[in-house]
């Protein structure tokens, strides 16, 4: 929600755009209620408050629930789902012995006439049977006395929760035999436990300079963790041809060389120690060979994993086309910032992809070739 929660507002009113005259007021409503919900959450992370920010968070949360019965047709349930469609087969039924007495000049306006009265008894039948009554739902009214006894919600967040339900109770169902499983869950990690504050007992003996015996201080090696491996790297694909140097870079990606050789000169300037910066002539600088590239591969660590990525893939086409439509040029998020920033995007900044490329420079006989990418910044709204 935290992350996903800053790009949904933006993604949402594309999706509903240009409504008809029937959709405007739901359209209105799900916008105003996805707006309080996200405004909740944005001010119930706030790592201190003052009197004032509490009753809008209050404000938000009311304003989202009267709204958010513009969702229930999505929290339906299987027996109510049944009885909708119990109830359309019979107006179905009813509706063809009417018409079978009816003109055939006036079929069509009986058809919209029934088909506005069935979702109007569907919608009905919905508000009767759901409801958004579940425990996520009713935390939202405790946040309030919460910040008042304890401070602030982030101190106590469930992601440590969430982590130890996976090794606690996920890993030890795996290796149970699915029939005894709740005993066998509770003795795996009881025995796993134990044997851990046996380690970490012997290890603090064996600092100390205790006499141990061979075989533990032999066991002690076997089990101490192997360093983390590293992280997985971000790789460039997709080389364009018939790009060898800035010229060249500059024709396919629609930006004079003037512009180049000066971001390249800021760069050095600002990124890279004296000893190893680029000359500043324009004219060495066109002449540096260029690799231009389509795809940047980002591995991102999978959520309650160690050692398993998902990748995610950047693509920047420049002026070229992708797939032979338009071209494509992602949206990235660049790090400008420390933990201590604060703000709707908290240390990061939004920008478009308008160039990914591996400039090599064998300038005062050191051949080193730089990964790069070029961005365009983008401006915010309201702080993002």
């Amino acid at each position: 929600m935290r992350n996903p929660g800053r790009c949904l507002l933006g993604v949402l009113p594309v999706g509903l755009r240009q409504p008809d005259s029937a959709q405007v007021q739901p359209f209105r409503r799900a916008l105003t209620c996805v707006r309080s919900l996200l405004d909740f959450t944005m001010m119930s992370q706030y790592r201190s408050h003052i009197p004032q920010t509490i009753p809008y968070m209050e404000e938000y949360a009311t304003q989202f629930h009267e709204t958010k019965d513009i969702f229930l047709e999505f929290r339906i349930s299987k027996r109510t789902q049944e009885k909708a469609d119990e109830l359309r087969k019979e107006l179905h039924r009813q509706r063809a012995q009417i018409r079978e007495r009816e003109p055939p000049s006036q079929l069509r306006r009986i058809r919209d006439d029934d088909s506005e009265e069935e979702n109007d008894q569907r919608m009905e039948l919905i508000d009767s049977e759901s409801n958004c009554n579940f425990v996520k739902m009713h935390l939202i009214s405790h946040f309030r006395d919460h910040i008042y006894m304890f401070g602030n919600i982030p101190m106590y967040p469930t992601e440590y929760g969430e982590l130890a339900h996976k090794e606690q109770i996920k890993d030890g169902w795996r290796r149970s035999n699915k029939i005894d499983a709740a005993r066998q869950i509770l003795s795996s990690y009881g025995r796993q436990h134990a044997i851990r504050i046996r380690i970490l007992n012997l290890e603090f003996l064996q600092r100390a300079r205790a006499d141990l015996p061979t075989e533990v201080v032999e066991h002690l090696e076997k089990t101490r963790p192997t360093p983390t491996p590293p992280a997985h790297r971000r790789i460039l694909k997709g080389r364009c041809d018939n790009i060898h140097d800035v010229v060249d870079f500059g024709r396919a990606c629609d930006i004079s060389p003037e512009t180049i050789c000066r971001e390249l000169i800021q760069y050095s300037r600002l990124s890279l120690p004296p000893e190893r910066r680029q000359p500043e002539t324009p004219a060495i600088l066109r002449a540096l060979p260029v690799e231009l590239l389509m795809q940047l591969e980002i591995p991102v660590l999978a959520f309650q994993e160690s050692g398993v990525y998902d990748i995610h893939r950047a693509r920047c086409t420049g002026a070229r086309l992708f797939r032979d439509q338009t071209s494509r040029n992602d949206c990235v998020w660049i790090q400008a910032g420390g933990e201590n920033m604060y703000g709707a995007l908290t240390r990061h900044l939004t920008a478009r992809l308008i160039a990914l490329f591996k400039i090599r420079s064998g300038y005062m006989q050191q051949d080193t070739v730089y990964l790069l990418a070029g961005v365009q910044f983008l401006s915010l709204v309201d702080s993002g």
